[in-house]
Formats: structure tokens, C-alpha cells, sequence
């Protein structure tokens, strides 16, 4: 995509003014799981996945004040799946994060505004997409050992979908807002536990069978011709990818082993529930981590 590397030229000469022993470089390498990839309801539908990620970020704090900084990153992410292939992608992105403090107490919590521009880069061209996300948080140290964070965020999704060159859908045009709470407990000085809840309003894109899909229309007339539905044959022949909204509830638990001061260990298990009305569905995410900072 030619968008993507006018992202990445962009990303670059936003950072070549950077001093390199002024920034900050960190990568990691994950292992992940999915159980439900297609975001399927019944059994036909349910796709399941492994994947191997690799992640490079760079970060340099270029605005820094007694009670606040302004800090510039960028990153990129590459994804393998073992099997459907079609998920493989390549995403940059850049972000620009404002934090500032009333106070300098030890509890002062910290409020932060972020805004982050992205690109997407898919084997499966109908998944190509920019994305722009722009959230407020908070951050508020409870005492040495307990740390918490909250936020609201709003992510916009804008997809290349086509299918003859001619014809513009928006299947994959996702718009959701979330709302989330974590806590982080340090329970050594290596070993962090943490968890958080998300609680997440908007689109979702579910790829299913043509067969399910039928059921569904027969169903739900009214509200099926509300769908935006396009053909898609990443999973298998004769399924489709369909849009609609949902409420959703992500739950995390994870923890946090410090290797040596530059490298550690990160495990984390999500588990989703989707709710639509007239459609549910249920995911499992797993995901371990080797992090290196540089």
C-alpha cells in the first residue's frame, strides 16, 4: 500500500531530528493464541489461530517540564499466523502523548491525552486499513507496590474495501469507544501481576458461513438489510464478512517477570464477551511475551 510507506516516511523524519542516545529503543517477540478469530457464534463458524508477532517501538520524551512532558514514539508490528495466512500484517504507528500533574505529591495522580495515527497492511487487501485513535487517562500510584490506571479512547477504522475496483464497502470501517480500569500490584522486585476491564461500544467485522448467514436473514429481515456484508474467503469458500454493533466486555489477567534490568517475561489471557442483540460470541486470547528494551 502506498499509504503505508508515506506513514513510515512520515514516522521518519519525525524522529531523525531525535538525538539516538536521547531515545529510547525496546522490541519484543509473542506467541499468540486465538480461539475464535472469525468471531463466530455457532460451531461451523469458529475459527482458531496461532500467530508469532514481532514488535519494534521508539520513544523520545522531546518536551519535558516540571509537572509535564510531551513524548513521540513509533512503532512497528509484524504478524504471522500458522494458518490462515491472510491475517499476516504489517503496522506502523505513530503517537504523540501529553502527561501533566497538579501536583508533585507522592499520590498526585498523573492525567495524560494521547493521539495515535496508524496503518495496516494485510495478505487479505480488504483489511488494509488507516486507523486514528485519540484517548484521555489517568494514572495514580496507590503506594510502592500498587498502581492504577484509567481512560476512555475513541478509534476510528477507514479500510481500502473493494472487490472489482469499482465497488466501495465499509465492512471493515470499524468506529468503537472504550472505557477501561487496571490495576498492576508489584509483588516482588521482578514479578508484576496485573488485570484490567474494558468495556467497549462500536463495530465489529465477523467473518461466517454463507449458510449461517442465510439463518440469520431469515430470522432477523428487518435488521439484516442494516448489515454490511461483502464476500470473503479467508477462512474457507462461501463465507462472508459481516458488520454490526455490539457491546463488549474484555477481562485481562497477567503478570510481569523481570529477567534482568533491559529484559522480562509478560504473559496475559483475555477473555471476551460480545453481546449485539441478536448475536453473541465468546473469546479466549492468549499471548506470552520476550521484552527487550536496547
Amino acid at each position: 500500500m502506498n499509504n503505508f510507506f508515506i506513514l513510515f516516511t512520515l514516522c521518519c523524519s519525525l524522529l531523525v531530528p531525535i538525538k539516538l542516545k536521547a531515545a529510547t529503543y525496546s522490541g519484543s517477540f509473542s506467541y499468540n493464541q486465538d480461539n475464535n478469530l472469525s468471531l463466530g457464534k455457532s460451531a461451523r463458524d469458529i475459527i482458531s489461530d496461532d500467530a508469532y508477532q514481532l514488535g519494534i517501538d521508539i520513544k523520545h520524551i522531546i518536551l519535558q517540564k516540571k509537572s509535564s512532558r510531551l513524548t513521540l514514539s513509533a512503532a512497528a508490528d509484524f504478524e504471522s499466523f500458522s494458518t490462515y495466512d491472510g491475517l499476516n500484517s504489517s503496522q506502523l504507528k505513530i503517537k504523540a502523548n501529553y502527561q501533566f500533574q497538579f501536583s508533585n505529591r507522592f499520590r498526585s495522580p498523573t492525567y495524560n491525552a494521547f493521539l495515535q495515527l496508524g496503518q495496516g497492511d494485510y495478505k487479505s487487501n480488504l483489511r488494509d486499513n488507516i486507523n486514528t485513535e485519540i484517548g484521555l487517562g489517568i494514572n495514580w500510584r496507590y503506594d510502592d507496590r500498587t498502581f492504577l490506571r484509567g481512560g476512555l479512547s475513541s478509534l476510528s477504522i477507514n479500510a481500502d474495501t473493494t472487490t472489482d475496483g469499482s465497488n466501495l464497502y465499509q465492512t471493515f470501517d470499524n468506529q468503537r469507544n472504550t472505557l477501561f480500569f487496571a490495576i498492576k500490584i508489584k509483588q516482588s522486585k521482578r514479578l508484576s501481576l496485573y488485570s484490567s476491564v474494558s468495556l467497549i461500544n462500536g463495530d465489529i467485522t465477523a467473518n461466517w458461513s454463507t449458510q449461517t448467514i442465510d439463518e440469520y436473514a431469515l430470522s432477523f429481515t428487518t435488521i439484516r438489510a442494516d448489515w454490511e456484508t461483502i464476500p470473503d474467503t479467508i477462512f474457507a469458500d462461501n463465507w462472508e464478512s459481516t458488520k454490526y454493533t455490539a457491546d463488549i466486555t474484555k477481562l485481562a489477567l497477567g503478570f510481569n517477570y523481570a529477567l534482568d534490568s533491559k529484559s522480562a517475561i509478560d504473559a496475559i489471557f483475555q477473555l471476551l464477551d460480545a453481546d449485539a442483540g441478536i448475536y453473541s460470541y465468546d473469546i479466549e486470547r492468549l499471548s506470552v511475551s520476550y521484552l527487550r528494551k536496547f
